[in-house]
């Protein structure tokens, strides 16, 4: 792990510059990035502006119209990213053109360059598309058409949008309804071929991106594994994209780890222990001797723990998860659907109408930047 008094002097620094010349100027005083490792050191820590464009309308799921003042919200509040999750397919004509919806694309153009003024790096997907891109083998040709058709338009559209700006090829693409949908299996024959889709469909949307001009030549672009899981990075089976470009392909994960505490709303887990941390740091040690120690940086860009009414181990875990992630270069990404005092996932951190932390979500709020700056 890494020795943190150097990261948390240049947070205070940082956050002064921020404060002095505002977002946006911060953001264009930093050199851009000529590594993934560079990148990931700039991108620290992020939010998912979840439940709202990968939604079948930008408020169809109970989120308020996206604004500036959000985006200014989340980056004084201490993040460095905005992923913005898009739902694409429900905004396409049929096959095999999938022509993308004008004021559709228009509107998440707006919401891109609302987030990069405001100082943020941005990764955008393509999310809840999975019906399209099921990894099956007999959808395989379907799914290359749907993303090469998706991401050439996507690409072609942020040509001239510089490197802050960074494409995440799918989102968990796996094979729904089957015993292996969430729980990668070697001995699966069935499981390994769509891994073995999961790498075509891959390198279908990274060459249509990197055909798209402008920037998207050397653009930086997330790789997902099979249902974007740490056991579906650590197959054998799965690999990376052949690029063009060197050095600019990352990995991304989604790790609500541990699973009992963070995601599963039936257990009454509601205490972060020694088991946790011990799930925590094998998955980064793994994930660091994998990729990152190979050169190819991770991002945990879903990340997050429900509220179980446990404010002190959702501190605790946050602090953990962050500090720990941060110590291998990985920077985490919240995950955060709008949703509070509800019966389901309520990982609500950033009330967006009122432009505040939930007072419910403050302790894991403060974890989370407790964990990045090495906070004792």
């Amino acid at each position: 792990m890494k020795t943190r008094g150097a990261r948390r002097i240049l947070c205070g620094l940082l956050a002064v510059l921020a404060a002095v010349m505002g977002p946006a100027a911060w953001a264009e005083s930093e050199p851009a990035p000529e590594t993934g490792k560079e990148l990931t050191e700039q991108m620290e820590i992020g939010w998912n502006l979840g439940n709202t464009f990968d939604a079948p309308g930008e408020t169809a799921w109970g989120n308020p119209v996206t604004t500036a003042e959000l985006f200014d919200t989340v980056r004084e509040l201490g993040f460095h990213t905005m992923r913005i999750p898009v739902s694409w397919s429900g905004h396409t004509s049929a096959a095999p053109e999938y022509t993308i919806d004008d004021a559709w694309m228009d509107r998440v153009e707006t919401v891109v360059d609302q987030a990069l003024d405001a100082g943020l790096y941005v990764i955008v997907n393509a999310h809840h598309d999975n019906g399209l891109y099921n990894p099956a083998p007999a959808n395989a040709k379907r799914a290359e058409e749907y993303l090469a058709a998706v991401w050439g338009q996507i690409a072609a559209r942020f040509a001239d949008t510089d490197h802050r700006l960074i494409f995440q090829t799918m989102n968990e693409p796996r094979v729904e309804g089957t015993s292996y949908e969430w729980n990668v299996d070697a001995g699966n024959a069935d499981c390994m071929a769509a891994v073995d889709v999961v790498n075509e469909l891959n390198q279908t949307a990274l060459d249509a991106i990197r055909a798209g001009g402008g920037y998207n030549a050397d653009r930086f672009v997330l790789v997902c594994p099979y249902a974007g899981s740490p056991g579906g990075a650590l197959l054998s089976r799965f690999r990376l994209p052949e690029d063009s470009a060197q050095g600019r392909l990352l990995l991304s994960i989604h790790a609500y780890t541990p699973y009992d505490l963070c995601l599963d709303t039936r257990s009454p887990a509601d205490t972060f222990n020694k088991d946790g941390r011990s799930q925590i740091e094998k998955m980064l040690e793994s994930l660091d001797y994998m990729f990152v120690q190979k050169g190819v940086p991770v991002i945990i860009d879903e990340m997050g723990c429900i509220d179980k009414d446990d404010a002190d181990a959702r501190y605790d875990w946050a602090k953990y998860y962050v500090s720990a992630a941060a110590g291998y270069g990985m920077p985490c990404v919240w995950w955060d659907n709008g949703a509070i005092h509800t019966n389901g996932e309520n990982f609500g951190l950033i009330d967006r109408r009122a432009l505040a932390v939930y007072e419910e979500s403050e302790s894991v709020y403060q974890g989370l930047m407790d964990g990045l700056s090495g906070e004792e």
